[in-house]
C-alpha cells in the first residue's frame, strides 16, 4: 500500500464514504431496494476505517527523522546537516559546517561542498548522495577525509521521503573522527608489541577494550568483556584486596605486580600478575600475565614429592634442587639453557652467588634477601617471591623471580624468566615518563585544589611541584581569564561535561602563556572526586597571531587585518545590511619631513601619528597602517557622515598636535561609505576623496 500517495489516500475515503450514504439514502427512500443487505454499509465503513488508519501511518513515517537528528545534535560531538533535492543546496550546522571548515548559517552547493572532500572520495560521497540514497533511496554510512586539513569525517544519512513516494531530501549527521582513529592506531600498536594481556578499563572497573592475549587468557571474546566488570572475573575471596588495590591506585596512579585469581569463561580460575597505571583521559591500563603455571608448580612440588622427578626434568621453567646446606645437586636442561651453567660449575653452597652475581655489593644484597624468603618458606609462610638480575655464564643479564620450596631436606628452586616482561614494563615506564615531560597535566580535587602535576606543567609555569601541591589551580590563571572565561568552565565540568578551550594564564615571574586545555571530570563509582586537565602550550601560536596583524614601526594593525576586517564587514553589510566607511589619510608633505630630519625623525613622527589616532577614536573602529604614511580607518556601524565628523575632529587634533624634533604637521582625509558596489570600490573611492583634499590645499578632509 505505499505507493500510493496520501492524496490518493484520501480520495479513496472520500469516495467509500459517499457510496455509504448513497446507498444508506436508497435503503431508506426507495422501498424497492429494502432488501439490499446493511453488511454493504458496515463493510464500506470498515474499508474506510483501515484507509484512515494508514493515512495516519503514512503522515507519521517521515516524522522520525527529526526526533533522531535532533537528539544526535544534542550530544556536541556531532553535527547536523540537510539537502534540498529541488535547489541541490546544503544546509550545515555550526559544528558540521566547521567539521568542513565552510561558513556557518549558509547554504552551499553540492560542488561547493565536494570541493571540501579530498580528491580520492569525491567520487564516493558524490554516488552516495545523488544515486544511492535520492534515487535508490538508501542509507548512507561511509567515511572520508576533508581536502585542506586531512580530517577523517564519519557521516551517516537517510533520505526524507515526500508525500509523493520521492525524495525531497537527505537529513544526516557527521563526527570528527580523526583523533579517534589515531588513538586507535596507536593503542593497537602497543597492543600488538604486548604478548601480556592488556585491558583498558573505566573508573568504575568495566572494560573498555582488550588486546587478543587477554581474550585468549580469559576464553572470553571482547564483545562479552566489553559488556563486564573486572570484578566479575575475580574469585570471589580476592575481590577485597583487589577493591583496596584500585583506590591505592587512584591516590597513586600506579600499582604495580599486583597478584589476585582470575576467573575464566569456562569456571576455572588462573593466578595473574598485574601492573596498573591510571592513564591522563581516566581510564586504566592493566598489563595483566598469567602466573598460573609458577604458582601451579610450587604447589605440586610441595604436595607430590613422588613426581618431583618427572616435573623437574620436563618443566620450562629453570629449577635446581639443593641439599640442606643450599649447594645444588641437580639442575634441569632448562637452567643450563637458560643461565648456561651445569651442575660442575655450582660445585659449592656459595659457587652460584658468586657466578651469577659478580657485583659484591648486589650479591649481598640479593643472599640476605634470599635468606630471609626461605625462613620463611620453612616455617610455612607464603612470602612475595624474590625478584633478581642474574648473569649468565655467556654475561648476558636475566631478569628472574625466585620461587622456593622444601620436600624434607631438599630444596626446590624454580627460576621464572621475566626479562621480557621487564623490558615491556621498562618501555611502558619511560612513555609514562616522557608523557610526565612533555604533557601539560594538572589534577585537582573538587574543590580545585591542585592534586598532582606533570614536570612539563611545572616547567612552563616555573612553580615547583611542592609550589603547586595543595594550591587553588586558579592562581595560575590570568586576571582577564577569572572574569571571562572561568565561569563557564566551573558550571561545565561541575555539571559532569568536559571543557575544551584556550587558558590564558599567568607563570611564577608575572608573564602571560597561553594553553588550549581539556578539562574533564573524575569519576569512580559514580562519584565526582575531582578534575583532569591536558593542555597544550600555544604561547608562541598566539604570539604569531598578534605579530602577523601587527605593523612593527607603529604598533597598530597592518595591511593584512585591514584586508581581513574591510571582508568580514562587507559580509555583514550584504547579510545584514550594516554599513561602515572609511577614512584614508596621510601626512601632508611627509617626504620634506625625511629629507630635512632624516628617516629616524620620519619613523618617529609615524608611531606619535598611531598613538594620537589610536587614542581618538573608538575601540569598535579598527586602525591600521595601510602603508608608507597612508592610514585607514574602518568605522564600523558609522555612515558617510559620522566617519566625515570625525575624520574633522582627527585633523584638528593633528593639526594642534606637538610631534618630537620637528614643526607642527598636518594631514589630509577621505572618506566613503560601503555600497553595493563592494570593497575595492570603497577603497577607490576614500583614495579619490584624499586626492581631492590633496589637491584643494591639503589639511582638508573630502568624501
Amino acid at each position: 500500500m505505499k505507493k500510493y500517495s496520501d492524496n490518493l489516500l484520501t480520495l479513496l475515503l472520500a469516495a467509500i464514504l459517499a457510496a455509504g450514504m448513497f446507498i444508506a439514502f436508497l435503503l431508506n427512500d426507495n422501498r424497492h431496494l429494502h432488501h439490499i443487505d446493511h453488511m454493504y454499509i458496515i463493510s464500506l465503513l470498515f474499508i474506510a476505517f483501515g484507509l484512515f488508519v494508514l493515512k495516519l501511518y503514512r503522515d507519521n513515517e517521515n516524522k522520525k527523522l527529526t526526533s533522531v537528528l535532533s537528539l544526535v545534535e544534542t550530544i556536541g560531538s556531532m553535527g547536523s546537516f540537510e539537502w534540498n533535492s529541488r535547489d541541490g543546496k546544503f544546509y550545515f550546522s555550526t559544528l558540521a559546517a566547521s567539521r568542513l571548515d565552510l561558513p556557518p548559517n549558509r547554504r552551499v552547493g553540492m560542488e561547493e561542498f565536494l570541493d571540501k572532500v579530498a580528491e580520492h572520495d569525491r567520487t564516493a560521497v558524490s554516488g552516495a548522495f545523488l544515486l544511492d540514497c535520492s534515487v535508490n533511496k538508501e542509507e548512507i554510512n561511509l567515511t572520508f577525509e576533508t581536502a585542506e586539513n586531512r580530517r577523517l569525517i564519519k557521516l551517516t544519512a537517510v533520505p526524507v521521503i515526500y508525500r509523493e513516494g520521492y525524495v525531497s531530501g537527505i537529513k544526516g549527521i557527521m563526527e570528527d573522527i580523526t583523533e579517534q582513529v589515531k588513538i586507535e592506531r596507536e593503542r593497537d600498536m602497543l597492543f600488538l608489541l604486548s604478548r601480556d594481556g592488556i585491558a583498558i578499563l573505566d573508573m568504575d572497573t568495566y572494560f573498555k577494550d582488550v588486546n587478543g592475549a587477554y581474550e585468549a587468557m580469559t576464553g572470553y571474546g571482547r564483545d562479552e568483556l566489553l559488556k563486564m566488570s573486572c570484578l566479575e572475573l575475580t574469585h570471589k575471596d580476592d575481590i577485597p584486596a583487589t577493591v583496596a588495590m584500585m583506590k591505592t591506585l587512584v591516590e597513586t596512579g600506579y600499582c604495580d605486580r599486583f597478584e589476585k585469581r582470575c576467573i575464566r569463561k569456562d569456571g576455572t580460575y588462573i593466578n595473574v600478575q598485574m601492573n596498573l597505571i591510571l592513564l591522563p583521559n581516566g581510564t586504566i591500563m592493566i598489563t595483566t600475565r598469567d602466573i598460573s603455571d609458577i604458582m601451579e608448580y610450587q604447589q605440586k612440588l610441595r604436595r607430590n614429592e613422588q613426581n618431583l622427578r618427572q616435573l623437574f626434568e620436563v618443566s620450562p621453567i629453570p629449577m635446581c634442587l639443593t641439599d640442606g646446606k643450599g649447594k645444588p645437586i641437580l639442575l634441569n636442561k632448562m637452567f643450563t639453557d637458560i643461565f648456561g651453567y651445569d651442575i660442575h660449575d655450582l660445585n659449592t653452597s656459595s659457587a652460584w652467588w658468586k657466578l651469577a652475581f659478580p657485583n659484591e655489593q648486589y650479591r649481598i644484597i640479593s643472599r640476605e634477601r634470599w635468606k630471609k624468603y626461605t625462613v620463611k618458606i620453612a616455617a610455612g609462610e607464603t612470602p612475595q617471591p624474590i625478584q633478581a638480575t642474574v648473569t649468565c655464564k655467556s654475561g648476558a643479564k636475566r631478569e628472574i623471580v625466585f620461587l622456593y620450596s622444601v620436600m624434607e631436606d631438599v630444596g626446590i628452586i624454580a627460576f621464572y624468566d621475566i626479562t621480557d616482561r621487564v623490558a615491556a614494563e621498562n618501555r611502558l615506564q619511560e612513555y609514562i615518563s616522557i608523557v610526565d615531560d612533555n604533557v601539560l597535566i594538572l589534577r585537582t580535587g573538587n574543590k580545585a585544589e591542585i592534586l598532582t602535576v606533570s614536570n612539563a606543567f611545572c616547567r612552563l609555569s616555573g612553580y615547583t611541584r611542592e609550589e603547586l601541591i595543595g594550591k587553588p589551580a586558579m592562581i595560575l590563571n590570568h586576571e582577564d581569564f577569572l572574569e571571562s572565561v572561568q565561569p563557564v568552565i566551573m558550571e561545565t565540568i561541575y555539571s559532569g561535561k568536559p571543557w575544551s578551550g584556550e587558558i590564558k594564564k599567568v607563570n611564577k615571574n608575572g608573564e602571560e602563556f597561553w594553553v588550549q586545555s581539556v578539562i574533564q571530570p573524575v569519576f569512580e563509582n559514580g562519584i565526582r572526586m575531582g578534575f583532569v586537565s591536558v593542555s597544550t602550550d600555544i604561547t608562541d601560536k598566539k604570539r604569531i597571531e598578534v605579530l602577523s596583524v601587527t605593523d612593527k614601526l607603529t604598533g597598530i594593525y597592518n595591511r593584512i587585518r585591514l584586508d581581513e576586517v574591510l571582508s568580514t564587514e562587507y559580509v555583514r553589510f550584504k547579510r545584514h545590511g550594516l554599513v561602515y566607511s572609511l577614512i584614508m589619510f596621510d601626512i601632508d608633505f611627509f617626504k620634506k619631513v625625511n629629507d630635512t630630519y632624516g628617516h629616524l625623525v620620519g619613523d618617529e613622527v609615524l608611531k606619535s601619528l598611531a598613538q594620537l589616532i589610536k587614542t581618538s577614536i573608538r575601540e569598535s573602529d579598527v586602525f591600521g597602517r595601510w602603508g608608507g604614511e597612508e592610514f585607514l580607518i574602518v568605522c564600523c556601524g558609522t555612515d558617510a557622515d559620522g566617519a566625515y565628523n570625525l575624520a574633522s575632529k582627527l585633523r584638528r587634533k593633528v593639526e594642534l598636535f606637538e610631534f618630537p624634533s620637528v614643526d607642527r604637521l598636518t594631514c589630509s582625509f577621505g572618506v566613503a561609505q560601503i555600497d553595493a558596489a563592494g570593497t575595492d570600490d570603497m577603497v577607490k573611492r576614500a583614495d579619490d576623496a584624499l586626492y581631492r583634499a590633496k589637491q584643494g590645499g591639503r589639511n582638508r578632509v573630502e568624501k
